[in-house]
Formats: C-alpha cells, structure tokens, sequence
C-alpha cells in the first residue's frame, strides 16, 4: 500500500502545530492547516475561532458555505500566497501545498478584515438568509482584527516562507520513508526468493529420485539427494544480498544436474562464463530463477531436443548475462503483459519470485538503468538478459550494509 507525504508529514504534527501557535499568536491570526477535503486538520491552540465564524458555522447552511470556503482555500496555484473574500465577506490569505506532485492541504488564515473592506451592514446582508441574532452578529464582528493591506502582504510572504519548511520538511522525511520502503522491498523480496519452492519443481524432483532408486542402486540416488539437499539450503538459507558469482553458479550447476535427470537425452547444457568473472558480486538468487525459467517454462513443454545457455557478456562498468533457450517461445500478447510487469515493478499481493520481482531488486540495488530485458517468439525460444555494474567483493559488501541500515 502506498504511503503519501501528507501521511508521513502528519506523522510529525509536532512541527506544525507549533508552527501555526507561533505564527497566529505572534499576528493576531487564526491560521490552521486545511486538507483537500475542506476538514480543518491543525489549528492553533493559543487562540480559539473567532466567535463570528463560530455563530456562522453553528447554522448548518452557514457551516456549508464555511466548508466551501476551506475547500476553495486548497485549489489555488500551489506554493504561492493568494487572497479572496469568503461567503461572508472576510478576507482569507492562502498557500496551498504541493509536494513531489501530490496536494497535501493548504495553510490558511480566517476571520481578517482588511481597512477599505465590506462594513458590518454589507457582512450581514450576505448573511441574512441564515436568520441569525444581528446585534450578536455585529458585535462579533466587530471583534475581528483590521489589517492594513500591507500587513497582509508581509503575512502572506510570511506563510509561504513557512509552507517552503514544511515542504521541505516533508520531502526530507519522504525520502528517508523512500529509502526505508526499499529496504522493506529488497528483504521481503529476497525473503520471497529464499522460501518459496516451486512445488512443480520439487514434486518432479521427488519423482525423479525415486525413479532412480527403484532403477539403480545408491549412487546415482545419493548424488541426486545431496544437489537437491544443496539447493534448498541456499533457497531456505540464504541472508545476505550478494553473493559470488562463483556460489551463484553452484546453486545452478546443482539445479542442472536435477533437471538433466528429468529431462535424460533432451536437454544440452552450455554454460560459457569467463573465469575471471567467478569472484565478482552479484545480488543473490538473480541467475538461478532465471534458469530454472527457461527449463520449466521453455523447455519442459517443449518436443525433442532443449538447448539451455548462459553466457556473460563484459562491458566497460557492467556484465550482461543470457540465459537464452530454444524452447516454446512467448507469443506477442503475453511477452507484451511480461514487459508491462517489468516497468510496473511487482503487485503487492503477487507470491511469484520470477523476472519482475528480481528486475525490481536490481533496479533498487542499481538504479533504472540496469534490470531485467526479454525477447521471445513463439515455437523459437526465448532471451532474457541481466544487466548489473560490476562488483568487486567490497563494493557488493558495502552496498549490502548501507541497505541493511
């Protein structure tokens, strides 16, 4: 779920309610915090509405035309003051709050009264439909506070200054909100990566395990066991965010050796990683889902003879890897909904642990630039290319640390 700014700068109403006392005592204002809805979210505690606005506001149809007013406050040109006159005549300055796109509210005053405004009789003509006590009406407005227009002008500049903090403010505690969500990201999604077994794969695994063991004797069972005993461990096992790519390839080599099982005389293999590239970092369990893909969904349904590879390309800052095979192919309607996914990033709800969740983990690891590209036809196979900077150990170590805070 989506956490907005405003949300997160409420959380530290601290700042804006002494902001708004400070403010309305110091001018002689009644400034409150409106939201886009019209609802007066903060207002000062040194001082209480006046008590014009307050008979106003008891009648129903006066507390309408109050609540329009709050609304009107809100949709004006974002982060600038401005000025009009509300249902009753009084004058209302008004900055509303925009932040990283997304309206938050507007600082607002009520109940000025600015020299060479409406009088008294003009005020209670607007209001006399309301059919409330006029000499109590007159009496309460003429407690209003004047203003000079001046004045208001430097208030406004005042206001605006103070909503400037506030934005800020917000987009300070947004990004640190920002940072933290990605952290929760990468974790639950490694986490997802680490635990979830595709019962597919293990049921097929089982059976091909018995097979085995009704067939032959230990040996060829033992070795079975012992990748799949592997397998798991790192699947269930793993906590960190990188890992060699060497370890990496491991993982791989003893999910091949499983499926070959399976698969007997119709999969062909070819693995071509340059040796110098084995200590290099990569974020765990990035390749391995990625094979295990193309077997399940590329190969297995596919007749005769599968061909898997995975190749690594060097660039002059990062490493392209393939996995590339020849099997069923994607055809254009569901590889154009896969691409979506990838731009989209992962569904909340979503419990698969395939190319969008580990395109969205390198994005956040990485930046836009790097992740996850897709090619595929139909009944000729499909591409899929990792692209990620290189990594020396200590690079890969650091960057993990600095997620882990």
């Amino acid at each position: 779920m989506r956490t907005n700014r405003r949300d997160i700068l409420f959380q530290h109403s601290e700042v804006i309610q002494s902001v708004l006392d400070s403010i309305s005592g110091m001018h002689d204002v009644w400034l409150k915090f409106v939201s886009r809805t019209g609802e007066y979210i903060y207002t000062p505690k040194c001082r209480a509405q006046s008590n014009f606005c307050r008979m106003i506001r008891s009648h129903p149809e006066g507390s309408e035309r109050c609540l329009a007013t709050a609304i009107k406050s809100v949709y004006f040109t974002p982060n600038m003051p401005h000025t009009f006159t509300c249902h009753a005549g009084l004058l209302v300055l008004t900055v509303p709050l925009v932040c990283g796109g997304e309206l938050l509210g507007a600082l607002a005053t009520g109940e000025l009264r600015a020299l060479g405004q409406d009088g008294a009789e003009i005020t209670l003509e607007r209001l006399h439909d309301l059919d409330l006590d006029k000499e109590k009406l007159l009496y309460y407005f003429a407690e209003i506070p004047v203003k000079k227009r001046e004045d208001v002008i430097q208030l406004g500049r005042l206001i605006n200054s103070i909503s400037n903090c506030f934005l800020s403010l917000g987009m300070a505690i947004g990004e640190t909100h920002k940072a933290e969500v990605e952290k929760a990201l990468i974790e639950s999604e490694l986490k997802a990566l680490n635990s979830q077994i595709n019962p597919h794969f293990l049921f097929n695994t089982l059976n091909a395990i018995q097979m085995v063991s009704y067939l032959e004797d230990a040996n060829q069972t033992s070795n079975l066991i012992n990748a799949l005993a592997n397998l798991l461990r790192v699947r269930l096992d793993t906590g960190s965010y990188f890992t060699t790519l060497r370890e990496e390839l491991q993982v791989i080599k003893n999910l091949l050796f499983i499926q070959k099982t399976r698969f007997e005389d119709r999969l062909q293999i070819a693995i071509f990683i340059p040796e110098d590239l084995l200590e290099m970092q990569i974020p765990s369990l990035s390749l391995q889902p990625l094979v295990e893909n193309a077997l399940i969904h590329g190969l297995e349904p596919r007749e005769g003879i599968g061909r898997l590879e995975l190749r690594a390309f060097i660039q002059p800052r990062e490493i392209i890897f393939l996995v590339k095979d020849n099997g069923v192919g994607i055809g254009p309607a569901d590889l154009g909904k896969i691409r979506d996914r990838l731009i989209e990033g992962p569904v909340s709800k979503s419990k698969k642990i395939g190319l969008v969740n580990i395109n969205q983990r390198c994005k956040t690891l990485f930046g836009n630039g790097y992740g996850i590209k897709i090619n595929s036809e139909r009944d000729k196979g499909t591409e899929v290319f990792l692209r990620i900077p290189i990594l020396s150990r200590n690079k890969g170590c650091e960057l993990g640390e600095n997620i882990a805070r």
